[in-house]
């Protein structure tokens, strides 16, 4: 029994620290421009969970909790914030003016990966108007925002149809379309990091709920990551599970402190050694498996 309380413990403390570095590294990676560092730490994370769970004895698979952990949505670093706006805008208005463009990127950016909530409505507006295959321009474009209300709910303002407008010019969509998706690779993996540490740091959490909880926070990494893949012609890669981490008890002292929290058989008093073989110990039901 001790074994267990200092084992669960010691998985809340590991996620913890998991969690963090991988927030920290997305935080960098944002700054940078970047992604590899904030995968690098994806992939570690989600290693240190199979790894945990083989620890506690359960079966590692992506579970939603019943009440997901308060998130509020993670904005692009102050130093990088104008940049990724003028990004988006710079996209959007190189799809409406160049409606072959939109075939650059419609097979792998999708419209949460904007991080103005106003830019992504934009694109899904080019998007239904591709999809339909109608004209693409800067009048189907405020035609198609008319029809959804984005203007009259102020989900879109006239201001930024304006800058948008202004804003074209020779640019790459494919080219600009893949500093969206750094933008929205970093931001999703700082947000996976974020509900993670929250798990982590519920303590009444049970570790088989705490380690599946946390795999099914990663998931949205993991489909931006294979859009992401696509995006530059990369195969899709699984996340393989690294070494053991020093964070957590090594494996020999978890299997010593299982057997010490094991209960022993007590023979009776008037039993006579005997050389049969003693019927194997039960090993006392777990809290929290799953």
């Amino acid at each position: 029994m001790y074994g267990r309380m200092v084992l669960e413990g010691a998985i809340h403390r590991s996620v913890t620290e998991h969690a963090i570095r991988l927030h920290q590294a997305a935080r960098a990676d944002a700054l940078q421009g970047e992604v590899e560092g904030a995968l690098h730490y994806a992939d570690v994370l989600a290693g240190v969970l199979s790894e945990l769970a083989h620890r506690w004895g359960t079966e590692p698979r992506p579970v939603a909790p019943a009440t997901p952990p308060a998130s509020a949505p993670i904005a692009p670093p102050q130093a990088r914030a104008g940049r990724t706006a003028e990004d988006e805008r710079f996209l959007l208005a190189v799809l409406a003016e160049r409606p072959k463009a939109m075939d650059e990127v419609v097979g792998w950016l999708r419209p949460g990966d904007f991080a103005d909530p106003a830019h992504g409505q934009l694109y899904r507006c080019l998007g239904a108007l591709h999809h339909r295959g109608e004209p693409i321009d800067w009048v189907t474009l405020l035609w198609e925002a008319q029809r959804r209300g984005l203007l009259a709910d102020g989900t879109v303002s006239s201001d930024q149809l304006t800058a948008i407008c202004d804003g074209v010019g020779p640019g790459s969509a494919e080219w600009l379309g893949e500093l969206v998706m750094r933008s929205s690779v970093t931001r999703t993996a700082a947000t996976s990091a974020r509900a993670i540490r929250a798990l982590a740091e519920n303590e009444a959490l049970a570790p088989g709920q705490l380690i599946n909880h946390a795999l099914h926070a990663l998931g949205p990494l993991d489909e931006v990551r294979t859009r992401w893949q696509a995006a530059n012609g990369l195969p899709t890669s699984t996340p393989t599970a690294p070494a053991p981490s020093s964070n957590g008890p090594p494996p020999a002292r978890v299997h010593a402190a299982l057997a010490r929290s094991a209960p022993r058989p007590v023979s009776p008093p008037s039993a006579r050694p005997s050389s049969a073989p003693h019927p194997a110990v039960a090993r006392p039901p777990s809290r929290g498996h799953g």
